[in-house]
Order: C-alpha cells, then sequence, then structure tokens
C-alpha cells in the first residue's frame, strides 16, 4: 500500500508483513529463529511507535554487520560478576536486542524479588530504541530506566569542535493507573543519530547550527553528520553535554572504552515503587501529576500540553489503524540487501 507521508509517497505496511521480512532476512544470515524474531519484533515495534530512525530501516545495517563479523549472528553472554540485586555481563558481539531484552527481564526478575534490579551490559550489538526496554519494567508495575553510551563520537563537547562523546540516551518509564505511563526516551546529544540519517533522506533541514561539518563549520544541513561524518552538538548546551558526559562516564565504568572496542555500554534498571509507598498510592498520584501537567492552559502556537510519550502513544494508535510507514530509500536498501542473501524481500510482502 502507498500513503502520503511528510509530503511523499510512501510505502505502507502491516506489522505482520515487516516481521516477516524480518525474520526471514536474519534467518538468511544465520540467526537463530527465536532471536531473529527478537530483534525483528524489536525493531517493528519501534516503528508502530513512532521512532522510525531506529525501526527496520536498520535492517540492511545489521544484515552488512553480521556478514562482516562485526555481529554474531547468535548472543552469548558471559556473566562477570552477579549479586541478589546487580549483575554484569559481556554479551560480546551478539545482536544488542536480544540482550538488552534479556538483561530488562533478569532486572525484572531481581526487582521481583528484591525491590530493585540493574544489570549492566557490554556489547557490540546495537539495542535499538531504548524505551522498549523501559517499558518492560512499566508493564510489570515498576519504573524502569536504561541508559546507553554509543560507540560513534561524533558529539562535540560544549564549546567544542571536534567529536569526542555519543549520542548517549537515556529512557525512563513511569506507571500510572488510569493515564498512560510517562515515558521519556531521548538521546543526550541534540537529536539521535539515526533521526538525523531519517531527516537527510527526506530532505529536512534543521534549526541553525544543530549539526558541524568535518571541518569544524557548524550547518543545518543533516547530511552532515550521517554521510559526511561530521559531528553535532548536545542538546541544551551546556546541561545537554554535562548529562551525555556522565552517561559516558557511567557506559567506561562498566568497561566501555574509548575506542569502541568493547562495545556499547549500557544499563538496564527495574525499581519496585511498592518498596516506597502502597503501588496503588504511587499509581494514583501519577495519574494526579499527569492530570494536573496537561491542564496547564497553552501558549500561543500550541493547541495542548503533553506529556514525554504522549506524541508516540497517538502515533501508536494511528499507525494500528493505517500501518507503518518505510521511506522508499530505506524500502528500497531493504530490497537490494534481501537479493544479497537471496531473500525476495517484495514476494514476502505480497503473500
Amino acid at each position: 500500500m502507498l500513503k502520503r507521508y511528510c509530503g511523499d509517497i510512501v510505502p505502507t505496511f502491516t506489522s505482520a508483513q515487516l516481521t516477516k521480512v524480518g525474520i526471514e532476512m536474519f534467518k538468511a544470515v544465520g540467526v537463530p529463529e527465536d532471536q531473529a524474531r527478537t530483534v525483528t519484533e524489536v525493531l517493528v515495534a519501534t516503528n508502530i511507535h513512532g521512532v522510525d530512525s531506529h525501526g527496520v530501516n536498520r535492517i540492511p545495517n545489521y544484515i552488512r554487520s553480521v556478514k562482516s563479523g562485526r555481529v554474531a549472528p547468535s548472543v552469548t553472554i558471559k556473566i562477570l560478576k552477579e549479586t541478589p540485586t546487580t549483575a554484569m555481563w559481556d554479551c560480546a558481539g551478539g545482536f544488542g536486542q536480544v540482550y538488552a531484552k534479556m538483561a530488562m527481564e533478569d532486572a525484572i526478575r531481581k526487582a521481583d524479588a528484591f525491590r530493585i534490579g540493574l544489570v549492566g551490559t557490554l556489547g557490540r550489538g546495537h539495542i535499538g530504541a531504548l524505551y522498549y526496554y523501559a517499558m518492560m519494567a512499566v508493564k510489570h508495575d515498576m519504573i524502569g530506566v536504561v541508559t546507553g553510551r554509543s560507540v560513534a563520537r561524533q558529539v562535540v563537547p560544549y564549546g567544542g569542535a571536534a567529536g569526542r562523546l555519543g549520542t548517549n540516551p537515556v529512557a525512563i518509564g513511569i506507571p500510572a493507573g488510569e493515564e498512560k505511563p510517562i515515558l521519556l526516551d531521548m538521546a543526550t546529544s541534540i537529536v539521535a543519530g539515526g533521526h538525523a540519517e531519517v531527516m537527510a533522506t527526506r530532505g529536512q533541514m534543521a534549526p541553525e547550527k544543530w549539526f558541524i561539518e568535518p571541518d569544524g563549520t557548524p550547518t543545518n544541513d543533516p547530511s552532515a553528520y550521517s554521510k559526511r561524518k561530521g559531528m553535532m552538538i548536545p542538546f541544551g548546551t551546556y546541561k545537554g553535554y554535562g548529562m551525555c558526559l556522565i552517561l559516558d562516564a557511567i557506559g567506561m565504568a562498566l568497561g566501555a572504552t574509548i575506542s569502541g572496542e568493547t562495545g556499547f555500554g549500557h544499563t538496564f534498571m527495574a525499581i519496585d515503587p511498592g518498596a516506597l509507598v502502597p503501588l496503588q498510592d504511587f499509581k494514583k498520584r501519577m495519574d494526579e501529576l499527569v492530570r494536573y501537567v496537561k491542564s496547564c492552559p497553552p501558549q500561543a502556537g500550541f493547541k495542548e500540553v503533553l506529556i514525554p510519550g504522549e506524541p508516540e502513544w497517538r502515533e501508536e494508535e494511528r499507525r494500528g489503524q493505517e500501518g507503518i510507514f518505510v521511506d522508499d530509500r530505506f524500502w528500497q536498501e531493504m530490497i537490494k540487501t534481501g537479493r544479497e542473501i537471496d531473500v525476495d524481500v517484495a514476494k514476502l510482502v505480497a503473500t
């Protein structure tokens, strides 16, 4: 199906169609079916959530990573250290979505038993959008916190003109009662690296000086980052830089190296709010907070005040009805990659 999106006609698919494509493509390069399904389901769910930068457009790059040997077809976890409430894993070259989901599941198990659980991971696999794992905890009536230290050094320190930090994301999910959860998922750079690529693909320009050309010249062209190996600034100038550096430090504390040889450094935390107050009281208070914030009169030019995560909840509802949009450039790359591994992508979505 074709629909108009962001001014262009783009292919639109059901989640079942994209799930079938992803699983078959990953299986074709040796990924076990259960792990292929996990990776694909995380990617497709992220598209439905409205975060196209971390969705199925990543599949061709993931396939190349497996073929080049950077990412192993199957996840192998080595437990470096463990206590009743914490663990540290070396996940080596396995798929990030697989070990990230396992890590949050373990953090939730620990929190079930001891009210709090924290699992740190090192691994070369990109784990995708962090909100997915925070929401795993939320679905268990827990607060979910996920932090990440990125491998690419393409974010400049405040006042700098050369890359020294990663995009270093953080996600926090807080359960509510009758209201939707409060869900923050953000890079500590001005924008996520994957979103810069989507902007470049759609021909969108950014506000002035978001990006920096390789020669140090500020620009509003996202292609400087996504295609010319340029850089971007932290969000919120000095404050964003501070948060970005802190998350880099946490990743380094886990064992990540500046060179990125050890891969990404992530933490997955689940917190049972019932350890502090009765759970139903907590959820009632979150409902009150959400309603109080949303009751704020909007400024001129705004229709309403939204809570973090609300635009994505609305997009989930819309895409659940209308389908998932995939930019033509990414879809053509999917078809091309499929041919290279003997998978007929067009045929899979047609059947």
